[in-house]
Protein backbone atom coordinates (compact mmCIF):
# COMPACT_ATOMS: atom_id res chain seq x y z
CA UNK A 1 0.00 0.00 0.00
CA UNK A 2 1.22 3.41 -1.07
CA UNK A 3 1.63 6.20 1.10
CA UNK A 4 -1.28 7.91 -0.91
CA UNK A 5 -3.76 4.83 -0.73
CA UNK A 6 -3.06 4.70 3.08
CA UNK A 7 -3.81 8.56 3.24
CA UNK A 8 -7.26 7.77 1.19
CA UNK A 9 -8.39 5.31 3.31
CA UNK A 10 -7.65 7.19 6.51
CA UNK A 11 -9.65 10.39 4.84
CA UNK A 12 -12.67 8.29 4.21
CA UNK A 13 -12.84 6.74 7.80
CA UNK A 14 -12.53 10.17 8.81
CA UNK A 15 -15.31 11.22 6.76
CA UNK A 16 -17.60 8.07 7.80
CA UNK A 17 -16.58 8.76 11.71
CA UNK A 18 -18.07 12.27 11.07
CA UNK A 19 -21.12 11.13 9.40
CA UNK A 20 -21.62 8.37 12.37
CA UNK A 21 -20.73 10.00 15.58
CA UNK A 22 -23.52 12.60 15.05
CA UNK A 23 -26.02 9.93 14.37
CA UNK A 24 -24.87 7.88 17.07
CA UNK A 25 -25.62 10.97 19.42
CA UNK A 26 -28.75 11.74 17.95
CA UNK A 27 -29.76 7.86 18.52
CA UNK A 28 -28.97 7.47 22.28
CA UNK A 29 -30.60 11.67 22.96
CA UNK A 30 -33.29 9.78 20.97
CA UNK A 31 -33.09 7.11 23.86
CA UNK A 32 -32.88 9.56 26.67
CA UNK A 33 -35.57 11.34 25.88
CA UNK A 34 -37.97 8.76 25.58
CA UNK A 35 -36.57 7.35 29.31
CA UNK A 36 -37.68 11.07 30.25
CA UNK A 37 -41.19 9.97 28.73
CA UNK A 38 -41.70 6.85 30.42
CA UNK A 39 -40.98 8.66 33.72
CA UNK A 40 -43.31 11.24 33.44
CA UNK A 41 -46.07 8.64 32.29
CA UNK A 42 -45.12 6.64 35.26
CA UNK A 43 -45.51 9.56 37.61
CA UNK A 44 -48.87 10.26 35.90
CA UNK A 45 -50.22 7.32 37.16
CA UNK A 46 -49.36 7.78 40.33
CA UNK A 47 -50.79 11.00 40.70
CA UNK A 48 -54.15 9.25 39.13
CA UNK A 49 -53.76 6.80 41.93
CA UNK A 50 -53.04 9.65 44.50
CA UNK A 51 -56.18 11.20 43.08
CA UNK A 52 -58.49 8.16 43.40
CA UNK A 53 -57.63 7.57 46.95
CA UNK A 54 -57.57 11.29 47.98
CA UNK A 55 -59.99 12.81 45.60
CA UNK A 56 -57.41 15.26 44.79
CA UNK A 57 -54.47 15.61 43.77
CA UNK A 58 -51.02 16.52 46.33
CA UNK A 59 -50.41 19.71 46.83
CA UNK A 60 -47.04 20.76 45.26
CA UNK A 61 -45.82 20.99 49.16
CA UNK A 62 -46.69 21.19 52.69
CA UNK A 63 -45.61 24.12 54.85
CA UNK A 64 -45.82 25.32 58.19
CA UNK A 65 -48.79 28.31 57.97
CA UNK A 66 -45.83 30.67 59.40
CA UNK A 67 -43.35 29.65 56.72
CA UNK A 68 -45.88 29.81 53.23
CA UNK A 69 -44.18 31.89 50.91
CA UNK A 70 -40.51 31.16 52.55
CA UNK A 71 -38.86 28.87 49.99
CA UNK A 72 -35.55 28.53 52.33
CA UNK A 73 -36.51 27.59 56.04
CA UNK A 74 -38.48 24.40 58.07
CA UNK A 75 -38.95 22.65 54.37
CA UNK A 76 -41.46 20.14 55.00
CA UNK A 77 -43.28 17.61 52.62
CA UNK A 78 -44.02 17.83 48.34
CA UNK A 79 -46.12 16.12 46.02
CA UNK A 80 -43.01 13.94 44.89
CA UNK A 81 -42.64 12.37 48.51
CA UNK A 82 -46.85 11.97 48.50
CA UNK A 83 -46.81 10.09 45.57
CA UNK A 84 -44.14 7.34 46.59
CA UNK A 85 -46.39 4.80 47.40
CA UNK A 86 -47.73 4.77 44.26
CA UNK A 87 -44.36 4.12 42.33
CA UNK A 88 -43.17 0.81 44.48
CA UNK A 89 -41.23 2.96 46.92
CA UNK A 90 -43.47 2.52 50.03
CA UNK A 91 -40.26 1.53 52.06
CA UNK A 92 -38.87 4.97 51.07
CA UNK A 93 -41.77 6.92 51.76
CA UNK A 94 -42.59 4.99 54.99
CA UNK A 95 -39.37 6.47 56.41
CA UNK A 96 -40.06 9.66 56.23
CA UNK A 97 -41.17 11.59 59.17
CA UNK A 98 -43.77 14.34 58.16
CA UNK A 99 -44.04 16.04 61.65
CA UNK A 100 -40.13 17.42 61.38
CA UNK A 101 -38.58 19.20 58.73
CA UNK A 102 -37.06 17.09 55.95
CA UNK A 103 -33.72 18.84 56.69
CA UNK A 104 -33.96 16.80 60.73
CA UNK A 105 -31.87 13.63 61.16
CA UNK A 106 -34.64 11.67 61.18
CA UNK A 107 -35.06 11.87 57.23
CA UNK A 108 -31.88 11.70 56.47
CA UNK A 109 -32.73 8.53 54.48
CA UNK A 110 -35.41 9.85 52.45
CA UNK A 111 -33.13 13.71 51.31
CA UNK A 112 -30.44 11.64 50.54
CA UNK A 113 -32.41 8.74 48.17
CA UNK A 114 -31.81 9.20 44.87
CA UNK A 115 -34.73 8.10 42.79
CA UNK A 116 -34.54 6.99 39.46
CA UNK A 117 -37.62 7.72 38.26
CA UNK A 118 -37.37 11.35 38.90
CA UNK A 119 -34.16 11.71 36.93
CA UNK A 120 -33.99 12.54 33.58
CA UNK A 121 -30.70 11.27 31.80
CA UNK A 122 -30.37 13.72 29.56
CA UNK A 123 -29.81 16.43 32.25
CA UNK A 124 -26.33 16.39 34.13
CA UNK A 125 -25.36 16.96 37.09
CA UNK A 126 -27.38 14.32 39.21
CA UNK A 127 -24.50 13.08 40.95
CA UNK A 128 -24.43 16.70 42.85
CA UNK A 129 -26.46 17.14 45.70
CA UNK A 130 -28.08 19.98 46.53
CA UNK A 131 -26.59 21.40 50.33
CA UNK A 132 -28.81 24.60 51.89
CA UNK A 133 -27.16 23.75 55.75
CA UNK A 134 -23.78 22.56 55.98
CA UNK A 135 -23.83 18.91 56.06
CA UNK A 136 -27.93 18.84 54.96
CA UNK A 137 -27.78 17.41 51.83
CA UNK A 138 -30.67 16.53 48.94
CA UNK A 139 -30.63 14.67 46.06
CA UNK A 140 -31.55 15.53 42.92
CA UNK A 141 -34.64 15.28 40.34
CA UNK A 142 -35.87 16.80 37.36
CA UNK A 143 -39.58 17.21 37.72
CA UNK A 144 -41.78 19.99 39.21
CA UNK A 145 -45.26 20.34 40.11
CA UNK A 146 -46.94 23.12 37.87
CA UNK A 147 -48.60 25.59 40.10
CA UNK A 148 -49.57 27.70 37.75
CA UNK A 149 -48.89 31.15 35.77
CA UNK A 150 -48.13 34.25 38.32
CA UNK A 151 -45.71 33.86 41.43
CA UNK A 152 -45.07 30.80 43.64
CA UNK A 153 -46.55 33.11 46.25
CA UNK A 154 -50.10 32.03 47.77
CA UNK A 155 -51.41 35.41 46.87
CA UNK A 156 -51.43 34.26 43.53
CA UNK A 157 -52.89 31.08 43.48
CA UNK A 158 -55.90 32.65 44.91
CA UNK A 159 -56.72 34.83 41.45
CA UNK A 160 -58.18 31.73 39.11
CA UNK A 161 -56.76 33.40 36.07
CA UNK A 162 -53.29 32.57 37.47
CA UNK A 163 -54.43 29.11 39.39
CA UNK A 164 -52.04 26.08 38.42
CA UNK A 165 -52.98 22.43 39.29
CA UNK A 166 -50.68 22.41 43.08
CA UNK A 167 -49.71 25.12 45.11
CA UNK A 168 -48.65 25.33 48.73
CA UNK A 169 -50.70 23.43 50.92
CA UNK A 170 -53.39 23.52 48.49
CA UNK A 171 -54.15 21.28 45.05
CA UNK A 172 -57.57 20.71 42.79
CA UNK A 173 -59.19 18.19 41.92
CA UNK A 174 -60.35 16.44 38.52
CA UNK A 175 -63.66 18.41 38.87
CA UNK A 176 -61.62 21.95 39.55
CA UNK A 177 -59.89 21.71 36.08
CA UNK A 178 -62.58 23.33 34.21
CA UNK A 179 -59.76 23.67 31.33
CA UNK A 180 -59.87 20.58 30.30
CA UNK A 181 -57.35 17.66 31.87
CA UNK A 182 -56.01 17.43 27.55
CA UNK A 183 -55.29 21.52 27.94
CA UNK A 184 -53.48 21.76 31.62
CA UNK A 185 -49.94 20.73 32.48
CA UNK A 186 -49.54 18.97 35.89
CA UNK A 187 -46.09 18.11 35.86
CA UNK A 188 -43.13 19.81 33.39
CA UNK A 189 -39.27 19.23 33.42
CA UNK A 190 -36.81 21.01 35.61
CA UNK A 191 -33.38 21.54 34.86
CA UNK A 192 -30.72 20.57 37.65
CA UNK A 193 -28.06 23.39 38.45
CA UNK A 194 -24.75 21.40 39.80
CA UNK A 195 -24.11 23.35 42.27
CA UNK A 196 -24.36 22.30 45.98
CA UNK A 197 -25.34 26.29 46.43
CA UNK A 198 -28.23 26.09 43.96
CA UNK A 199 -31.79 24.57 44.36
CA UNK A 200 -32.75 23.96 40.79
CA UNK A 201 -33.50 20.70 40.42
CA UNK A 202 -34.15 18.78 43.86
CA UNK A 203 -36.86 16.08 44.02
CA UNK A 204 -37.17 16.54 47.81
CA UNK A 205 -37.16 20.23 48.52
CA UNK A 206 -40.28 22.16 48.69
CA UNK A 207 -38.89 26.00 46.88
CA UNK A 208 -40.08 27.39 43.65
CA UNK A 209 -37.44 25.55 41.17
CA UNK A 210 -36.60 22.44 43.03
CA UNK A 211 -39.70 20.15 42.62
CA UNK A 212 -42.23 23.04 41.19
CA UNK A 213 -42.56 25.20 37.76
CA UNK A 214 -44.72 28.06 36.98
CA UNK A 215 -44.62 30.98 34.79
CA UNK A 216 -44.68 34.32 36.10
CA UNK A 217 -47.11 35.59 33.78
CA UNK A 218 -49.03 37.94 36.27
CA UNK A 219 -44.70 39.84 35.69
CA UNK A 220 -42.87 38.76 33.06
CA UNK A 221 -44.23 35.45 31.31
CA UNK A 222 -41.67 32.91 31.07
CA UNK A 223 -40.97 30.41 27.94
CA UNK A 224 -40.09 27.32 28.20
CA UNK A 225 -35.92 27.55 28.23
CA UNK A 226 -36.27 30.97 28.78
CA UNK A 227 -33.95 33.67 30.36
CA UNK A 228 -31.96 32.07 33.44
CA UNK A 229 -31.33 34.74 34.99
CA UNK A 230 -34.39 35.97 35.89
CA UNK A 231 -35.15 33.00 37.92
CA UNK A 232 -36.17 34.35 41.17
CA UNK A 233 -35.14 31.70 43.66
CA UNK A 234 -33.96 30.90 47.20
CA UNK A 235 -31.16 29.49 46.48
CA UNK A 236 -28.69 29.73 43.34
CA UNK A 237 -25.20 29.43 42.34
CA UNK A 238 -24.59 31.32 38.68
CA UNK A 239 -21.82 28.92 37.07
CA UNK A 240 -19.73 29.76 34.50
CA UNK A 241 -21.70 28.08 31.42
CA UNK A 242 -24.97 27.23 33.96
CA UNK A 243 -28.16 28.97 34.64
CA UNK A 244 -27.87 32.37 35.94
CA UNK A 245 -30.15 33.82 38.61
CA UNK A 246 -30.71 36.96 40.14
CA UNK A 247 -30.52 36.23 43.80
CA UNK A 248 -33.83 37.43 44.65
CA UNK A 249 -35.94 35.60 47.74
CA UNK A 250 -38.97 36.83 48.21
CA UNK A 251 -43.11 35.50 47.31
CA UNK A 252 -41.87 36.21 43.41
CA UNK A 253 -40.12 32.86 43.32
CA UNK A 254 -40.55 31.37 40.07
CA UNK A 255 -39.04 28.90 37.51
CA UNK A 256 -40.20 28.35 34.37
CA UNK A 257 -39.56 24.81 32.18
CA UNK A 258 -36.15 23.64 31.27
CA UNK A 259 -34.51 21.27 30.21
CA UNK A 260 -31.46 19.79 28.11
CA UNK A 261 -33.02 18.41 25.32
CA UNK A 262 -32.69 21.48 23.51
CA UNK A 263 -35.35 23.61 21.78
CA UNK A 264 -37.86 22.63 24.56
CA UNK A 265 -39.09 20.19 27.36
CA UNK A 266 -41.69 17.29 27.88
CA UNK A 267 -44.88 18.20 29.72
CA UNK A 268 -47.64 15.76 31.45
CA UNK A 269 -50.76 16.67 30.75
CA UNK A 270 -54.29 15.76 32.79
CA UNK A 271 -55.21 13.45 30.61
CA UNK A 272 -52.22 11.33 31.14
CA UNK A 273 -50.77 12.59 27.99
CA UNK A 274 -47.08 13.83 27.43
CA UNK A 275 -46.10 16.57 25.05
CA UNK A 276 -42.70 17.83 23.89
CA UNK A 277 -43.04 21.87 24.27
CA UNK A 278 -41.16 23.92 21.68
CA UNK A 279 -38.86 26.85 22.91
CA UNK A 280 -40.83 28.90 20.03
CA UNK A 281 -44.96 28.16 21.44
CA UNK A 282 -46.49 31.37 21.89
CA UNK A 283 -46.97 32.51 25.41
CA UNK A 284 -50.36 33.28 25.16
CA UNK A 285 -50.69 29.09 24.61
CA UNK A 286 -48.29 28.55 27.56
CA UNK A 287 -50.58 31.00 29.68
CA UNK A 288 -53.24 28.49 28.81
CA UNK A 289 -51.46 25.39 29.10
CA UNK A 290 -50.00 26.14 32.57
CA UNK A 291 -53.89 27.30 34.26
CA UNK A 292 -56.62 24.85 35.33
CA UNK A 293 -59.58 27.52 35.89
CA UNK A 294 -59.39 30.42 33.68
CA UNK A 295 -61.29 29.28 30.61
CA UNK A 296 -58.21 30.23 28.39
CA UNK A 297 -58.07 27.06 26.21
CA UNK A 298 -54.72 26.52 24.46
CA UNK A 299 -56.77 24.70 21.40
CA UNK A 300 -54.30 22.99 18.82
CA UNK A 301 -50.53 23.85 19.14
Amino acid sequence: MTLIELLVVIAIIAILMALLIPAVQMARESARRTECRNHLKQIGLALENYHATNRIYPPASIREPAFLNNGRDEPRSVWTISILPFLDASALYESYLPTVSTEDSANKQLRDASVPGYLCPTDTGSEIPFEPRLGITYRRGNYGANFGAASWGTDDWQQVKYRGVMGQNVAVRHADITDGASQTVLVAELRIQSSPRDNRGVWAFPAAGSASVGLDCDSLCRGINSDSSSDWIPFCDPLPNGLNCSFQNDVDSNAGPRSQHGHGAHVLHGDGSIRFVNASVSQTTLNALFTSQNQDVAGEW
